[in-house]
């Protein structure tokens, strides 16, 4: 295809009080429009903006939860437990209810030969009025664990979702939608194979009048990648995605992407982010999700993975932005 500037050059040569020039001059602004609508609109490296997701918090639960103390939170260690503690007691600071007894609800799972123990957190805020509409919102806690001397912080993966589940439960109880209720889960064993997300959907299943609408997964969302955007899969669920892309980016200013290129010595290769986390159960269950995430990074399962490598406010700008999308009142599901 020839480019603008070569079309230009040619067009320099024409007249345009000729047929040809007029023609040439209708076709040059036919290009111009089209290329200026095929750019994207947001500058991806403009000043971040965002209105209510409270920094200081969201600081405040990544650096308790990547501390040394929390010693990388694997399943089944005390740095878990001290995790799971200190979640619940997130949640019932943030008025948010047990779906069951506790918020410690349980599960078991098969790894490495053996059944293993593990403990989601889950809170729920209910509608206003009564009503069997659920939406749900998942960020695993878990995290590497410590090898030797070594901490696997995981402050991006995945202290960073948890902060943005804990931020969106906090604006959820202002402006929520009063006809939805509301789960938000710390899933644990996501690590090690997405086992809390599998027990937890199981347990979902064991009540068939929840008409779950959705499922919003946030893992790795404070560590921009270049240009600076924020990756979303699970388009494919949802009418009219595109538009729901543009009221999104042009509401927030963070750039979106839809899919992620790696190279690699094979050349080009797409990023499957289907079995990537904790959506990928809820997928299996024919249930409607979406995944905001960014892809993997130098500090990505490694001990640099420290706070202060994040963007706060891009994980702030995301937030505001997953935010918009759980809280919409109709979301038009493709058919399965």
């Amino acid at each position: 295809m020839i480019t603008l500037g070569a079309f230009i050059k040619t067009l320099s040569g024409t007249k345009i009080n000729t047929p040809k020039g007029a023609i040439l001059c209708s076709l040059a602004l036919v290009f111009m429009l089209s290329s200026c609508a095929n750019k994207d609109s947001i500058d991806c490296h403009m000043p971040l903006q965002h209105q209510w997701a409270n920094s200081a918090h969201i600081i405040d639960d990544i650096r308790t939860l990547s501390s040394a103390e929390f010693a990388g939170r694997k399943t089944g260690s005390e740095g878990a437990i001290l995790s799971q503690n200190y979640l619940e007691q997130r949640f019932t600071a943030l008025g948010l209810q047990p779906w069951q007894s506790t918020f410690k609800v349980p599960f078991t799972y098969k790894y490495q030969f053996s059944q293993q123990l593990g403990v989601n957190i889950v809170g729920i805020i209910p509608s206003r009025t009564p009503s069997n509409r659920w939406r749900i919102i998942t960020a695993h806690y878990d995290h590497l664990g410590q090898q030797g001397k070594r901490t696997f912080h995981g402050a991006d993966d995945n202290a960073s979702g948890v902060a943005g589940l804990l931020a969106i439960a906090e604006q959820w109880q202002h402006t929520g939608l009063a006809e939805v209720n509301l789960m938000l889960v710390a899933t644990d064993a996501e690590e090690q194979g997405l086992y809390g997300s599998y027990g937890l959907v199981e347990q979902i299943q064991m009540y068939p009048e929840m008409q779950i609408e959705l499922a919003m997964n946030l893992d790795m969302i404070g560590h921009p990648s270049r240009p600076r955007a924020i990756y979303i899969e699970g388009e494919q669920n949802f009418v009219d995605f595109e538009q729901i892309k543009t009221d999104l980016t042009n509401k927030h200013q963070l750039c979106i992407r839809l899919s992620y290129a790696k190279n690699s010595a094979t050349g080009i290769k797409r990023m499957n982010w289907l079995k990537a986390s904790d959506h990928y159960p809820f997928h299996q269950a024919g249930i409607p999700w979406i995944y905001f995430g960014v892809p993997p990074h130098n500090q990505y399962h490694t001990v640099d993975d420290t706070i202060d490598t994040l963007k706060i406010d891009f994980l702030a700008s995301v937030t505001e932005m997953a935010y918009s999308f759980i809280s919409q009142p109709q979301i038009e599901i493709n058919p399965q």
